[in-house]
């Protein structure tokens, strides 16, 4: 999405957007979307005040947000939100165990350079499971009854990741990804 040439992005978001028909997407989708909204917002007005150009309303001044700023806030937001759609498909067709094991593995040449990638591993599924109980558990109706509550003792003892077997399709994966990428750098 990141380097996407703008005129290909309402390609993409037709694609992203079909995400929204199937209704295991749906939640996922709005949940990652409405969590970041103000993210969003606060980059589309970053951009839209501080980039130069030609002011919108002249008359306010230095106040007035720019064209240009506008429009490179407004690409900014749409390939955000692009990933933002791509990561809810991920999520919503890859269970968290799986998940993890993937990143487990992607993460194995960062042990040369002395990144624990066990630790990770354990840390990232048991905040997803925390994350996924959490979104479950039923919402108090103040604030300050989170604080109040009793901290939650019952959580795993133990973080188990099931190996996953390599198949000839993944390989084929990686090998295409690799030429991909060797033929657009080159």
């Amino acid at each position: 999405m990141e380097t996407a040439a703008p005129s290909r992005l309402p390609i993409l978001a037709v694609a992203a957007a079909t995400a929204f028909l199937f209704p295991a997407i749906r939640p996922h989708a709005w949940r990652l979307l409405r969590r970041t909204r103000w993210l969003l917002i606060v980059l589309f007005a970053a951009y839209a005040l501080t980039l130069p150009g030609v002011p919108l309303w002249p008359a306010a001044g230095w106040v007035s947000p720019s064209h240009e700023g506008l429009q490179a806030g407004a690409l900014r937001v749409a390939r955000l939100g692009l990933m933002l759609l791509g990561l809810a498909v991920l999520l919503a067709t890859t269970p968290y165990p799986r998940l993890v094991y993937g990143l487990y593995v992607l993460a194995r040449p960062l042990a040369w350079l002395g990144f624990d990638r066990r630790a990770f591993a354990v840390r990232l599924g048991l905040t997803l499971e925390y994350a996924e109980r959490d979104a479950q558990a039923p919402k108090r109706a103040h604030w300050l009854d989170a604080l109040a509550a009793p901290p939650d003792e019952a959580g795993p003892a133990r973080f188990v990741l099931a190996a996953e077997r390599w198949q000839t399709r993944d390989a084929a994966v990686i090998l295409a990804a690799v030429l991909l990428l060797g033929f657009v750098w080159a």
